[in-house]
Parts: structure tokens; sequence; C-alpha cells
């Protein structure tokens, strides 16, 4: 048998197993008319009688902003454990986790004191140390780009105040496109199973950024300023703790757009000093955090569980409304909603609000480390953290084999207008956590509103809530969870990435796969190729010109008359693979290149197998939104 045979078959069993695993999940017709009398009751419930703003504006104004490990956080774990009491949820409960220190924000001030005195606008990053009083020294920009350039710097930067960003322009400000997520690039499809994951592009900034705080603690830089990167005087917010909620390396703050960009300016014409004083203090032993969960206990399945989840935590220079104050608040009114309606859902609907999402989502890590022993149960978890613009659809993260079964789940929502679910990936929030140990994870893809200034900023404040579109998406998250948890199976499953094993002494080495062999010989072959192709399109496009039906056969045949013609059967000169040529043959002809095979004919069919490649695997693997 040969390899296509072989590919072939395995390709056609994959796809029945599949087919019939998937077909388990779908609604049947009766199951999806149930859907649609149940949605009809939760979008109505919702659109007149919601409850989500006067509970943010509590959230936002009486509690305020809530850094992981603060008091405030604490108290809104507690109040929104009583609200899900109060609507009748059960099995409410706060459940731990630990930090290493909390750390609390001081005052921050800096200016420009030479060639001439500007007052500069920061904030501390969080988790950075306090200077020893006002720090001045001279402002570098550290424009290394691999390790290597870090050595032009050696001996440079004792006592220097540091920029290391590029700065865009921010005025005029680029014009939102309203069709961004129509048109997202095509990401690469998951890893084969055998195959190791793609290189986390997240991780290698991670390791940079390690490698390059660690070379100006060693040279004994003073201070780091950032770019907020945000127009109109806003600022930004980050952490430098990492996940391990460590104390900064160095002190490091967040300075508006503007003044970072005159310190760009000025330090390209001479020196430049700043003077920067802040004052930041830590805690001085491991704290307690806390995830709020409760739930609506299913009447059929009780062990298996829907989770609905946001992020209840925030950074501190504004309220923490739109980020994520917009996402909790839409979970708990979808909990509200589900609990007044006594749907009675065949499986668990839980709803958790996890904490130390924006120092790396460790809240929903632990919680996922905390329930390992029950991720086998958990048919799919939703989140909703993207600001308070209305929810366009939902994002799948490369679960391909849910998406026909999430269409049919959102089928009876068609008066919110949603697109088309997308597989594309997100690793920014709390779904990414479970997508890691095999869960089925989604996001909601909504509307950017203003989160591109509120995100992370003194202007994410109540004033900022869009009412209605936050409405339409505790209606999503309500239906969606009802809809999940009605389906006669759980949700299916994609293989987990490839780990190779770390014990003993010899490495698992990934397995062969033939296809990608086969792709990077086309490829290959294309390159090789291009010169002719070239030569071929001139001639075609230049010498012949327009084609009209009636003499194109005659205009070719005279183009290739006297040509020599290559035998199917054996490798033409530079061809590589005898083998790859004579199967891909075929695809020349239908391209209307006919029988003969020149090398430019050869790379024609080459490259009509790769765009027929691409075309099913975009089919097949739709990850930017339909129009």
């Amino acid at each position: 048998m040969n390899v296509r045979r072989v590919v072939l078959f395995v390709l056609t069993a994959v796809l029945v197993l599949a087919t019939v695993r998937a077909g388990s999940a779908r609604p049947a017709g009766d199951e999806a008319s149930g859907f649609a009398a149940a949605d009809a009751q939760i979008l109505s419930e919702i659109r007149d009688h919601s409850q989500v703003m006067e509970n943010l504006e509590y959230l936002s104004d009486e509690i305020g902003p809530r850094l992981t490990g603060s008091p405030q956080l604490k108290q809104a774990n507690e109040w929104t454990a009583a609200k899900f009491r109060e609507y009748g949820l059960t099995n409410v409960k706060l459940e731990p986790w630990t930090i290493a220190r909390s750390w609390t924000r001081g005052t921050a001030r800096a200016r420009i004191v030479s060639p001439a005195v500007h007052p500069l606008t920061i904030a501390s990053a969080g988790w950075s140390p306090g200077t020893n009083g006002a720090v001045r020294g001279t402002v570098v920009y550290f424009d290394a780009k691999t390790k290597d350039d870090f050595e032009k710097f050696r001996g440079k930067l004792k006592g220097a105040i540091v920029i290391y960003q590029e700065p865009e322009s921010l005025s005029p400000p680029k014009p939102e496109d309203l069709n961004r997520d129509l048109v997202t690039p095509m990401q690469a499809p998951p890893p084969v199973k055998g195959q190791p994951a793609a290189p986390s592009p997240f991780a290698a900034l991670m390791e940079a950024a390690r490698a390059r705080t660690e070379f100006f603690k060693h040279e004994g830089v003073a201070a780091v300023l950032r770019d907020s990167n945000k127009p109109h005087g806003l600022l930004n917010m980050t952490g430098i703790g990492g996940e391990k909620f460590d104390i900064g390396a160095i002190p490091t703050a967040f300075v508006t757009g503007e003044g970072y960009r005159m310190l760009y300016r000025m330090q390209k014409h001479g020196k430049v000093e700043v003077e920067i004083e802040m004052t930041n203090s830590f805690g001085d032993k491991p704290i307690d955090v806390y995830n709020t969960v409760a739930e609506i206990r299913g009447s059929e399945k009780p062990d298996e569980v829907v989770i609905l989840g946001a992020h209840l935590d925030s950074w501190d220079l504004g309220t923490g409304s739109t980020d994520n104050g917009t996402g909790s608040m839409a979970v708990l009114e979808a909990a509200r909603t589900l609990a007044k309606l006594n749907l009675k859902p065949k499986r668990t609907i839980r709803f958790v609000l996890f904490t130390g999402e924006e120092e790396g989502l460790v809240g929903s890590v632990k919680y996922v480390d905390a329930h390992k022993d029950e991720l086998e149960k958990i048919s799919g978890v939703l989140v909703h953290d993207a600001g308070t613009g209305r929810v366009l659809t939902l994002g799948l993260h490369d679960n391909y084999q849910d998406r026909e079964i999430v269409d049919q789940v959102l089928a009876p929502l068609k008066e919110l207008k949603l697109r088309e679910p997308t597989t594309w990936r997100s690793f920014g929030t709390d779904h990414a956590s479970f997508d890691d140990v095999g869960v089925p994870g989604f996001f909601v893809v909504q509307d950017r509103a203003e989160y591109n200034l509120t995100h992370h900023s003194q202007s994410d404040t109540f004033d900022k809530v869009w009412k209605d579109d936050l409405n339409e998406g505790a209606q999503v998250l309500a239906a969606w969870a009802y809809n999940t948890a009605q389906l006669p199976t759980m949700l299916p499953r994609r293989p987990l990435p490839y780990r190779p094993s770390t014990e003993g002494t010899k490495t698992e080495a990934p397995k062969p796969d033939p296809i990608s062999e086969m792709d990077t010989k086309i490829v290959e072959q294309v390159k090789a190729g291009q010169g002719e192709l070239k030569s071929n399109l001139q001639y075609l496009a230049d010498r012949i010109g327009p084609r009209l039906t009636v003499d194109h056969c005659k205009c070719l045949d005279a183009r290739t008359r006297g040509r020599p013609r290559y035998s199917p059967d054996a490798a033409p000169p530079d061809a590589g693979d005898g083998r790859l040529v004579r199967e891909h043959k075929g695809h020349g002809a239908r391209a209307g290149h006919g029988d003969h095979r020149g090398k430019g004919g050869r790379v024609a069919a080459i490259q009509g197998q790769v765009k027929g490649r691409y075309r099913t695997r975009r089919a097949s693997s739709r990850n930017g939104l339909s129009r």
C-alpha cells in the first residue's frame, strides 16, 4: 500500500470517528426546540429585569479597584459570594490560594531637569520597589534587539534612567478597523497528535524580558521608564513581579505616551537628565487570595459541569470597571437569571470569578490544579474578559471538534445577530488555563468599544460602561451555559499537545508527519522554480496577450510546439523527487496547463497543489470570522 493510500485511509478513519463522536453531542430536534423556548425566557429576563448595571456600579464605586492581595479584592470576593447566595445559588464558597506577598502603591513623581524642565506623569509598575528618595540619572535608550547587542551597553548604564521601547505614533491615531475581526490572518493549526506544540511567542518575550532585566540589574540601572502607548495623557499598567509575585528587580514606572515620546526625541539630540522618586511597599508574609465559586446543581448529571468565568481582580489606576468588572457582573447576571427562571439544567452550571488574572492567569491556573481530579467531568468553559463592547461571537481557541456543536448551541439566539464562531486563539485570559489541560475553553469575541483606552488606565471607570452591550453579553453567557448543559453528551475534546517525557535518560522523539514532510518538499520546489514560472507568465502576458476561448488552445500549442516533454515515469532535470511530480501532474492539467510539463508547468502544478491544500485547510479550520 503506497503512502497516499495509507494517509487517505488514516484521514478517513479519523473523520469517521470524529463525526460519530461529535454527532453524539449534537442536540436532537426536540432538544433544539427546547433550547429556543428556554433561551427566549433568558433573553427576556435580562432585557427586562437586569441588575448588571447596579451591581457593577457598586463594585466600581463602593469597593473600587481590586489589586490581587488587597483588602478591596477580599471585600469583592465576599460581596459577590453574598450576591450569589441572595440569588439562590448553591455550594457558594471562596476557594483560597496563596501569593508570596502583597504590594501597595505609594507616590510616584518624575520630571526632566535638563536640558529643559518638563514634568512627567508616571505610575509605578505593579510589584515595583520604590527608589531610595529622589534619584537623578541620564536617560539611555537601550535599543538592543538580541543578547549580543547588550555588549555595547556594558559599563555604560550605572545610575542611568533607561527607556527601551521604540515608540509608535500617537497622533493622528490609527483609524479603528471595524473589519479587523473579519480579516484576522489565519493561524497555524494546532500540532497533530505525536507532534510537539509550536514554541510559545509569549514565552520568548518573557525570556527576553528576563534577560534584559538581569542585565540592567548587573549594570546598576537606577530606574526604568516604560511607554504607556496611549494618547491623551492616559497611563498603562502591568506588573513586574511575575506569576510568583516577586519583588521587582529595578524601580520601574509607566510614563504617559506623550512624556515617553518627548524623552525619546530629546535623547537623540544630546544628554537628557531625569529626576524620579517612587514610594511603594510590600507585605512581609504570604497572603491568601480567593476565587469566588457558586453553582446551579444539575438535575440529571450533577457531576458533569459547565463553567462560566471572568476575573474579579483589576489594576488600580481606575476602578476596574471594564477590566474586568463588566465580565464579572455579566457572569453574576447570568447566574441570577438562570436561578430565577428555575430551568433545572441537566448538568451543573458553575460560576467562577477568578483572581490573579492580571499577574498571569494565576488564579485560574490554581483553580485547575485544585480541581485536577474533576477535569474529565468539565464539559466546557466560557470566559468574558474584553470590556464593555457587545459580544460578536465565541472564540473556540483551536477546538475545531466543537465548532458544529457550538453553531447549534448558539442557533436559537438569532435576535442577537451573532457572527459565526471562530477557532481563533487568545492566550490573554482565563479560558487558556483550561485549554492547556485539554478542557474546551472558549472566550467571547467582543466589539472593542473604547477598550484600548480604558484597559489598565485611570480611565477604567463606571461611566465608560455601555449598558445594552453588557446586557447582551450576559444573555450570551446564560444561554450558552444552559444550552451546553442540555447537550446529549459533554463537548468533545481535542488531543493534548505532544509533551516529551522528561524522565529517564532518553528523550522521546516526535513522530514523523508525512503530510508536513510533503509540504516541505512542495514549498522547496515552488521556490526553486520561481524564475521559470515568472518567465512563462511574462511570455503568456506579453507575447500571447489576451486569450479568448476561440483561440486559447491554438496559442498555447504554438508556445509549447517543439519544446521537450518529460516522461511521466522519469524525473525531469532538477525536479528532485520524481514521484512528487508524477503525483501532482493532474493538478497541472486542471489548472489549464494541459500535458506540457516544462519546469514552469511543474511549478504551476505544484502551486495548484499548494493552493488546493491551503483552501482545504482554510475551509476546515476557519480562524477568521465569516463575513
